[in-house]
């Protein structure tokens, strides 16, 4: 698919040229690049001045099946709702309450879930699948 999007833009443009990729490990020798880079990589710039959003997403685990419906507002969950087919919807019921008006990070999730394991130890597994899934789903 990149492949594709660089012949794109080559055709577009009628000419090639080398591309060059940029990490964090390998920024260009640019004037304030380093300071843009930094700044457009912050949680500030990708999720504090961004508009009001919506963010959904679903998945199955052996124990059940779950949705999240989140509402974002300047980096802010402002309505948080979640959805399972698990036996005892309380522990998500608990992590909706609790996620409302917290910055919409993956430290909150994971601060979040580890007082769940303190509240319920027996869910170990479950909460860990929770824990990993949300993470990458926000990340």
């Amino acid at each position: 698919m990149c492949e594709g999007i660089v012949k794109s833009f080559f055709d577009y443009y009628g000419e090639t040229v080398e591309a060059e990729f940029i990490s964090p490990e390998k920024l260009p020798d640019l004037p304030h690049f380093r300071e843009t880079f930094a700044k457009q990589s912050s949680w500030e710039w990708n999720f504090g001045q961004a508009p009001a959003f919506t963010h959904y997403s679903d998945t199955r685990f052996p124990w059940g099946g779950i949705e999240f419906h989140f509402d974002i507002e300047k980096g802010v969950i402002k309505r948080c709702q979640f959805f399972t087919d698990s036996l005892d919807p309380s522990p998500l019921e608990w992590l909706s309450q609790k996620l409302t008006d917290q910055v919409y990070q993956t430290e909150t999730i994971r601060k979040l879930i580890l007082e769940m394991h303190q509240i319920w130890p027996e869910l170990t597994e479950q909460l860990s699948d929770l824990e990993s899934w949300l993470v990458h789903e926000l990340s």
